[in-house]
């Protein structure tokens, strides 16, 4: 561990080291070979179920089990540190599945929920667009209401799961007035990937190739009145509520790959020898490196204290944008110096192809969840408040 913590307990200690023992048995041999494949087996999703990866928060009467987030923190940290992308069970577990638990109903909680936590059924939330990204507001996907029904058509695309998942939260533009304060009237629909008019394929990509990640497009698909989530046309509202322990999430993932490849690094540096001695014993080694362990550990107790807040049921939208912003950024500083620290090995052979890898993950995860950028337009447009 790189920086002392105390936000966990012995409780949350046997938990990692449960999450641990599976992950470094059943996902770390296997994993380059997912990504090779870019496909991470069904199977694996069962085994992280039965292993108690999926759904820690989720109530013990829905299958889930009722643990605090904290739970949440040790499966998503024992992932990155391992630069798990195959199998991220944050995205079933702490992104997808509270749209079910806190806006379902009973029966739709009943429903779908056991079978989220055994991993008997892999969900996804599908709200970027191929012309907007994920800009909410100018969503074009509708969902027109028909009879008992809606009427899905559109496209969906760099979903998350998006060409494995069994059931996607489609977010769609909705004949109706929509929220107060002239907020644009999106529903939340659940739609059932074996539906007439579903048509999906899987999205090859260079950043986390394990993931699945996929497009969909929606053709006349029937989907009935039941499956709505929540009251029609207050999707837009629900989504910024939840978009901001989706960034948190997101950020604590980061933060703790970015520990791991800094770990990495400093070790390699330290074990590179040249005529003064190492890499590390470089000034310009020792001031690159001092400058981004300083980063980590300021982002470190950052998130933590995002964590303990979140904890406590009072999760805040933009110090999750934040925590978000400079837990990726930092990453991929670190993710650049260790392709320029490792010289030729940065560029070839297996430390090569591991250092490269870790330049496009840490692409990925300044964008997935909203850009740089977007963090820090919500952040500004929230500084007025701080007046």
């Amino acid at each position: 561990m790189m920086f002392k913590r105390t936000i966990f307990d012995a409780h949350h200690l046997e938990l990692k080291d449960q999450v641990s023992g599976f992950l470094d048995s059943q996902v770390v041999p296997f994993h380059d070979h997912w990504a090779a494949q870019q496909a991470t087996p069904r199977d694996i999703w069962h085994q992280a179920g039965e292993n108690g990866l999926l759904c820690r928060t989720i109530p013990a009467e829905y299958g889930g089990h009722g643990g605090d987030f904290l739970e949440s923190v040790v499966v998503i940290e024992a992932l990155a540190d391992r630069r798990i992308s195959g199998i991220l069970t944050c995205l079933q577990s702490d992104i997808v599945a509270p749209f079910i638990l806190k806006l379902g109903s009973e029966a739709q909680r009943k429903r779908w929920l056991p079978d989220f936590t055994c991993g008997a059924t892999l969900g996804a939330i599908a709200m970027t667009e191929p012309q907007g990204g994920s800009d909410i507001s100018a969503l074009t996907t509708t969902a027109t209401s028909h009879g008992n029904s809606f009427v899905l058509n559109g496209t969906k695309t760099h979903i998350s799961n998006g060409s494995e998942a069994d059931v996607i939260i489609v977010a769609a533009r909705s004949d109706d007035p929509g929220a107060a304060n002239a907020q644009p009237a999106i529903s939340l629909v659940m739609a059932e990937t074996e539906r007439q008019g579903t048509h999906r394929h899987a999205i090859s990509k260079a950043g986390m190739p394990a993931l699945n990640t996929g497009q969909i497009t929606y053709e006349n698909c029937v989907v009935p009145e039941t499956n709505l989530l929540g009251a029609k046309g207050m999707g837009f509202i629900y989504l910024m509520t939840f978009l901001g322990i989706e960034r948190l999430v997101l950020a604590i993932y980061a933060q703790a790959f970015a520990e791991r490849l800094l770990y990495d690094l400093i070790a390699d540096c330290d074990g590179r020898p040249t005529a003064e001695g190492t890499v590390l014993d470089y000034q310009n080694t020792r001031f690159s490196l001092a400058d981004l362990y300083s980063s980590c550990a300021v982002n470190r107790a950052f998130i933590d204290q995002c964590i303990v807040a979140a904890n406590a049921g009072h999760p805040d939208p933009k110090s999750a944008c934040m925590a978000k912003l400079r837990a990726t950024e930092t990453l991929r500083q670190i993710a650049a110096l260790g392709v320029q620290f490792r010289g030729a090995a940065g560029i070839s052979g297996d430390s090569g192809q591991q250092a490269m890898q870790d330049m496009s993950d840490s692409a990925v995860q300044s964008v997935w969840g909203g850009t740089s950028e977007i963090m820090l337009d919500v952040i500004g447009r929230g500084l007025a408040s701080v007046l």
